[in-house]
C-alpha cells in the first residue's frame, strides 16, 4: 500500500483558501475559538474560525455572537431563546481551520 498520485489524488495546484472560502472579501475575517463551548459542533480552543458578517444568519448556522457584551460561538438556533439577555449576532460561522 502507497500514498497515491497527484493525478489519481486530484490535487489542487495553487489552489488558494481565500478563493475557496471567501466570497465577500470585506465582510469576511478569522478568529481564534477560546474555550470549549462548541464541541458539540467539533470546533475546539484554540480553532480559527472564518466568519462573514454579510450572510444572513439561518437557523442551522453557527455564528458569532455578543451576549451580554461577551463574544461566543452558537448554534443560531440556541440564541433564538429569549432568556439570554442581551444578543447581538456579528458573523456567521462559514469554515474551521484546525493546525494539527
Amino acid at each position: 500500500m502507497g500514498f497515491r498520485t497527484e493525478e489519481e489524488e486530484g490535487a489542487l495546484e495553487g489552489m488558494s483558501l481565500d478563493e475557496y472560502l471567501v466570497k465577500n472579501r470585506e465582510a469576511t475575517f478569522m478568529l481564534r475559538m477560546r474555550g470549549n463551548g462548541m464541541r458539540e459542533a467539533a470546533i475546539a480552543d484554540g480553532d480559527l474560525l472564518v466568519v462573514d458578517r454579510s450572510r444572513e444568519p439561518q437557523p442551522h448556522d453557527i455564528v458569532v455572537a455578543v451576549i451580554d457584551g461577551a463574544f461566543c460561538a452558537r448554534y443560531m438556533r440556541d440564541l433564538q431563546r429569549s432568556d439570554l439577555g442581551d444578543v447581538r449576532v456579528e458573523a456567521v460561522v462559514i469554515a474551521v481551520i484546525r493546525r494539527l
